[in-house]
């Protein structure tokens, strides 16, 4: 191989972005291999598309099992998740806020049992005293968090939101915690909506690294 070739290889390994993935152990729970293969088409072909002017190329997409299940006439999984790699699943901030807590929850509970790690949920509380005043708690393990509470307004509705994304993270790092695994849920922007990501801590610094790489922004 001559030094050019060396270089053009180099080249190409840089924009495959599912293959600097799959060296950090992000698909290892797809045990579906012919999946786990059109996923990370997928997420190259998102990355390297430029079709759409308004978003344009270089984001990392986490493709949902629904679409990668349809498209490829696959077995979908239907578990009550739309995660297709048992690590990412999307959040609307605005659904949280609007009644779908315990959807992402569930959504949640597959990806977290997947990496033994136990979530289990009761008692939500949404108390409307005012139509200005709400107060919102869930019980999971056992514990009771407050989700919310506080005045809400049209001038404050998207702080509103963004509060709930925290809480539901929040929620979430703190189950982690109290069973001492080595998880962490971090949240990442996609071009139209937010995705919530759970990775070992010690996969954590290498996937900063490739988001490093995208559009992308990260949140801890």
């Amino acid at each position: 191989m001559g030094l050019f070739d060396f270089f053009k290889k180099e080249t190409i390994e840089e924009i495959n972005l599912s293959e600097k993935l799959e060296k950090i152990g992000y698909f290892d729970l797809i045990d579906n291999f012919e999946k786990k293969k059109y996923i990370k088409e997928k997420i190259d072909f998102d990355f390297a598309d430029d079709s759409n002017q308004y978003v344009g190329k270089g984001w990392l997409t986490f493709p949902n099992d629904y679409y990668i299940s349809s498209v490829y006439s696959l077995t979908e999984n239907k578990n009550g998740s739309p995660t297709s790699d048992f690590r990412a699943f999307e959040v609307w901030a605005s659904s949280l806020f609007r009644g779908e807590f315990l959807d992402y929850l569930k959504s949640a509970k597959i990806v977290f049992e997947r990496n033994n790690i136990k979530l289990e949920y009761k008692d939500e509380i949404f108390d409307e005293n005012t139509k200005e005043e709400i107060h919102h708690k869930v019980t999971v393990n056992e514990k009771e968090y407050i989700i919310f509470s506080g005045q809400i307004s049209r001038d404050n509705i998207g702080q509103i939101m963004k509060n709930y994304l925290d809480s539901f993270r929040n929620i979430l790092n703190d189950i982690i915690k109290r069973q001492a695994k080595e998880f962490k849920v971090i949240l990442v922007t996609q071009a139209e909506c937010v995705m919530f990501v759970l990775l070992q801590q010690d996969m954590l610094d290498d996937f900063k690294t490739i988001i490093n790489q995208t559009k992308n922004k990260l949140e801890e």
